[in-house]
């Protein structure tokens, strides 16, 4: 036919409905663009993973909400994270081994998918019953390239409705720009971590300890920073041998983990020297954490190869002063005084500068 060059076409009337159908969707394409520049920016590991749960509770409307994630870039099993909205804390048990069923089918399957669905494959049964307790409605993979990096639980919508097409689209972009950005954030943290106590390393630290000198500075907030150092530790390996120091070095390292809360800094400061950044925190205050960190040391039970071993701690504790420290060497020349004084005294002590 000859191209007269005329078109036709025909109108078609914009509803109210069509309207608000493309309101949403440009609602949510700016949703999820702003989530994903805030993911991709945060490399700070529990910050960026509170952020996506937080994400998913405002953009969902959901009261509940866990991530399971490989506990360590040695470890390839799944433990629980984190959750927000449960009535009693969960535990960080392993809850889905490396080698489950439903690993395997969620890795070759990353699209959100309801949890009443799965319950139809026979196969990974068994393997729901682990999760059956944080009471997910839907369950969202986290996969970067050729890993499963996690898994998002998330519960019943407030308003008891289930998940459109659409909204389980968002959240598999979610999950998507959620994997690289947990993915990248797990590669930096263990690259700022010693392999073998868990603990941030000095370079790490010292990164740190200016940013919060910094922060305490301008916004005239107290800091305090405490360095201990095992007692008599070279008796201690010469007479138990080094693998078994390596193992006290490890156990310490766990104490002070449990013990000290999120917002705190552990590193490894040197060979059996630890230093714990204290941000808002005022000299008197620190020296009951660091009594506590003594306290647990010398209670502890530490495992020998025949008999149980102790050991003890001397902790040194200074606070910040700008008109004092106008360095991070100042600062920590003041708090290694004050451990220098605790082992005078005849160690296992707490010895606070003032």
């Amino acid at each position: 036919m000859e191209d007269n060059g005329l078109t036709f076409f025909e109108e078609t009337e914009l509803t109210p409905e069509t309207f608000e159908g493309l309101e949403k969707k440009v609602y949510d394409l700016r949703n999820l663009l702003e989530m994903g520049i805030s993911l991709s920016s945060n490399l700070q590991f529990e910050s960026l993973v509170e952020s996506l749960l937080y994400s998913c509770i405002g953009q969902m409307f959901v009261e509940q909400v866990a991530l399971l994630l490989q506990k360590d870039i040695d470890v390839n099993d799944y433990y629980i994270h984190m959750t927000k909205g449960y009535d009693t804390e969960c535990k960080n048990g392993i809850v889905l081994l490396e080698t489950s069923p439903l690993i395997g089918f969620l890795a070759n399957n990353p699209y959100p998918i309801e949890y009443e669905t799965l319950l139809e494959l026979p196969d990974i049964l068994e393997d729901l019953k682990a999760i059956a307790f944080l009471n997910p409605y839907i369950v969202v993979p986290l996969k970067s390239k050729d890993s499963l990096m996690g898994i998002l639980l998330l519960g019943k919508k407030i308003s008891g409705e289930g998940f459109t097409n659409s909204e389980k689209e968002f959240l598999h972009y979610v999950a998507r720009f959620g994997a690289v950005a947990v993915e990248n954030s797990r590669l930096y943290l263990m690259s700022t971590l010693d392999r073998m106590t868990r603990l941030y390393i000095h370079h790490y630290f010292e990164i740190r300890l200016m940013e919060e000198m910094k922060r305490s500075q301008r916004y005239n907030v107290p800091l305090s920073l405490l360095i201990s150092d095992i007692d008599h530790f070279k008796r201690f390996n010469d007479t138990h041998g080094h693998v078994q120091g390596d193992s006290v070095l490890k156990e310490v390292s766990q104490l002070f983990l449990k013990d000290l809360r999120k917002m705190d800094i552990p590193s490894r400061y040197g060979g059996e020297e630890f230093a714990v950044i204290l941000p808002q925190t005022h000299l008197e205050q620190a020296g009951i954490v660091a009594q506590r960190l003594r306290k647990l040391v010398e209670q502890h039970q530490f495992k020998g190869q025949e008999d149980v071993l102790h050991v003890t701690i001397s902790i040194g504790v200074a606070q910040y002063d700008p008109n004092k420290d106008k360095d991070i060497k100042g600062f920590i020349a003041r708090t290694d005084k004050a451990l220098y004084k605790a082992k005078q005294m005849g160690r296992n002590r707490v010895a606070l500068f003032k």
